[in-house]
C-alpha cells in the first residue's frame, strides 16, 4: 500500500493541535485503516483503502462542530462492487455524551440524504439508486469512563414490545484511555503507537519517555513503502509533547523524538533539517509566549494595585474578568482609565 505523502502544515505545525492532530494522525486512508484494524481487524481488511476518497463534511451543524470533528470516506468492499462509508467522530470532550446516539442517527442520515441529493440532481435512474452502508467509529479521547452502549434505545424508555420500533445499528467505539496499550500497539501500526503516546500525555515525564523511545522503536518495523506513515507518526509525536506538556519539559521530549528519528531507516537529510528548523521555531515562539506572558501579568497586577489604592480591593466577579484578559493592549488601556474612572465597574464597563 502506497502512503499519501505526508507535508506538515506550514511552518512543520499543527494549528489547534488539540482540535485537529489527531485528525491530521487519521486523513491519510492507510492511517484510518490500521486505526479500524485496532477495533475490527477483519473488517479493516475487507475494505479496500487503497481507492479510498474523502467525503466534504458541510452538512455537519456548525454548533456540533465545535463538539467533535469528523472523517469520512468513501471506500470500495473488496468482494463484489459495493461500498462503503466509513464515519470516523472524534468525541472531544472530556465527558461521556448520552446524545452521541441521537447524534450518529442524524448524521447518518444526513449522509443518506445528500447521496439522495446527487442523485436528484444527476438524475441517477431508480434501478441504479442504493445508499452506502455507514460503519461508525466514535473516538473518545476524554478520562471518563463511557459504560453505556451507544444506542438510541437508551434514550427512550421502553416497554419491550415497543424496541422493535427502535432504529438500531452496530458502532465501533475506542475509549482510549480505557484501552489497554498492548491493544493499541498489537499491530505495530505507526497510528497505533502514536495514540499510545496521546494516551500517555499526562504521565509523568520519565514515563513518557520510555513510551516514546518504544513508539520510535515500534514505528521503525514499518516497510518502506509506509515511510510516509513513519513520518506521520513522528511529527505526531512532537506536536503531542509541544503542545501537551510543559514548556520547562517540552524541549527535552522533541529532542529526544529528534535523537531517536535520526536512527531510523526512514530518516534521512530533508527530514533533520526541517526536524531542527520546526524546533527551533517552537523555541522562538515559546520565548516569545513566555516573554508576552510576564508582560501581561505584570500590567494587570499594576492594574489590580492601582485599582485597589483608588477603589478598595475587587470583587471576585471582577477579578475573573481581569484575570480574563489576556491581551497587553487592552491592560495598558485599562490602565489610563483606571486613572479617571470612579469604580472598577467603570474601568471594566464594556468588558
Amino acid at each position: 500500500m502506497s502512503d499519501t505523502p505526508v507535508v506538515p502544515p506550514s511552518p512543520y505545525i499543527i494549528r489547534e493541535f488539540n482540535d485537529r492532530g489527531t485528525l491530521w494522525l487519521l486523513e491519510d486512508p492507510a492511517s484510518l485503516q490500521d486505526f479500524l484494524r485496532i477495533l475490527d481487524a477483519s473488517l479493516a481488511e475487507d475494505l479496500d483503502f487503497t481507492q479510498a476518497q474523502r467525503i466534504n463534511r458541510s452538512f455537519i451543524a456548525a454548533d456540533l462542530q465545535k463538539l467533535e470533528s469528523d472523517l469520512i470516506y468513501r471506500v470500495p468492499y473488496r468482494s463484489g462492487d459495493s461500498e462503503v462509508l466509513v464515519y470516523l467522530l472524534l468525541e472531544q470532550q472530556t465527558r461521556a455524551d448520552d446524545l452521541m446516539p441521537f447524534r450518529l442517527y442524524t448524521y447518518c442520515g444526513e449522509l443518506w440524504a445528500s447521496q439522495v441529493r446527487e442523485w436528484t440532481e444527476s438524475r441517477r435512474p431508480a434501478e441504479n439508486r442504493r445508499l452506502y452502508p455507514v460503519i461508525p467509529i466514535v473516538f473518545f479521547t476524554g478520562r471518563e469512563r463511557w459504560e453505556e452502549a451507544i444506542a438510541l434505545a437508551n434514550l427512550m424508555d421502553l416497554p419491550a414490545p415497543l424496541r422493535k420500533f427502535v432504529p438500531s445499528w452496530e458502532t465501533l467505539f475506542l475509549n482510549l484511555q480505557q484501552t489497554s496499550p498492548d491493544m493499541l500497539t498489537q499491530f505495530s501500526s505507526a497510528v497505533g503507537w502514536a495514540l499510545r503516546a496521546l494516551q500517555a500525555e499526562r504521565a509523568p515525564v520519565e514515563d513518557l519517555e520510555r513510551i516514546l523511545r518504544e513508539a520510535m522503536a515500534g514505528i521503525e518495523g514499518l516497510s518502506d513503502d509506509q515511510s510516509g506513515q513513519w513520518k506521520r507518526c513522528a511529527w505526531f509525536l512532537i506536536q503531542l509533547v509541544y503542545h501537551r506538556r510543559s514548556s520547562s519539559e517540552a524541549p527535552g521530549l522533541m529532542g529526544l523524538v529528534r535523537t531517536e528519528a535520526k536512527r531510523s531507516k526512514f530518516h534521512d537529510a530533508q527530514e533533520e533539517v526541517a526536524m531542527q528548523s520546526y524546533a527551533e521555531y517552537l523555541n522562538e515562539i515559546g520565548e516569545a509566549r513566555g516573554e508576552a506572558k510576564g508582560e501581561i501579568k505584570g500590567e494587570r497586577r499594576m492594574l489590580l494595585r492601582m485599582g485597589t489604592s483608588r477603589f478598595g480591593p475587587p470583587d471576585a466577579i471582577t477579578l475573573t474578568k481581569l484575570e480574563a484578559i489576556q491581551s497587553l493592549e487592552i491592560l495598558e488601556e485599562l490602565g489610563v482609565r483606571i486613572v479617571k474612572a470612579d469604580s472598577w465597574s467603570e474601568v471594566l464597563r464594556d468588558l
